[in-house]
C-alpha cells in the first residue's frame, strides 16, 4: 500500500468491528515498522516506558541480534491503552490472543483476518506496513540510508563494516520515529 494511503486504512481498521487489542496491535506494528512476530509476542518486560523503548532480545529477532525500537508518543499511548485493557485480564504480553486465555500470543491469521473484515486484504498486507514505512522514508524524508535499515532491524554493512561500525544510531532513529508517527497522526487528522 502506497504510503500515502496507509493512515486512511488505519483509521479504517480503528472505525472496524476488530477486537480492541487487535487494533491496537495493528497500530503498534504501524508506528515501530516492526515484523507481526515481534509484535505478537511483545512482553510487558520488554516496554521501558521511561526510557522510551522497546528492547526486543535477540532471541526474538530474525538476525538474532537486540533490537531496541524507539516509542514515540503515539506508540507509548497505544502501550497505555493496552496496559488498561489488562486491568481484568493480566498477561506477559502486551497483545495476548483476543480468542485464547492466559499467555497466548495472538495468531498471525488475527492481524490479518482485519484486514479481510474491513476490505483492505486486496490491497495491504501486514508485512506491507513496513514496505510502506521504507517508501516514506525514501522518499519523504532525508534519511540516510544506515539509520532507515536499522530502523527496521536490518543488517547494515558487510562483515568488515558491521564490525567498525557498532552503533545502532539510536538517537536518529529517535527522530525518524516521531517524524512517522507525526506523519500518520497528520494524515489521519
Amino acid at each position: 500500500m502506497p504510503y500515502s494511503e496507509l493512515a486512511g486504512a488505519l483509521a479504517q481498521i480503528e472505525a472496524s468491528t476488530a477486537g480492541k487489542v487487535t487494533k491496537l496491535a495493528v497500530r503498534f506494528l504501524s508506528l515501530t515498522a516492526a515484523r507481526s512476530g515481534e509484535v505478537r509476542g511483545c512482553l510487558w518486560t520488554e516496554i521501558n516506558t521511561e526510557r522510551k523503548l522497546w528492547i526486543i532480545p535477540d532471541t526474538r529477532m530474525k538476525a538474532r541480534v537486540e533490537h531496541r525500537v524507539p516509542l514515540s508518543a503515539e506508540a507509548l499511548a497505544v502501550v497505555a491503552e493496552a496496559r488498561e485493557l489488562q486491568k481484568e485480564n493480566p498477561s506477559t504480553l502486551v497483545f495476548p490472543s483476543p480468542v485464547k486465555s492466559g499467555d497466548k500470543p495472538m495468531s498471525d491469521m488475527t492481524l490479518t483476518k482485519v484486514l479481510r473484515t474491513t476490505g483492505l486484504a486486496d490491497r495491504m498486507t501486514i508485512h506491507g506496513i513496513r514496505s510502506s514505512f521504507r517508501d516514506w522514508v525514501a522518499e519523504e524524508t532525508d534519511t540516510p540510508w544506515d539509520v532507515a535499515e536499522l530502523s527496521m532491524a536490518h543488517r547494515v554493512g558487510n562483515a568488515v563494516e558491521q564490525a567498525y561500525h557498532r552503533t545502532d544510531l539510536l538517537a536518529k532513529r529517535i527522530a525518524l520515529m516521531d517524524t512517522w508517527a507525526n506523519f500518520l497522526a497528520r494524515e489521519t487528522a
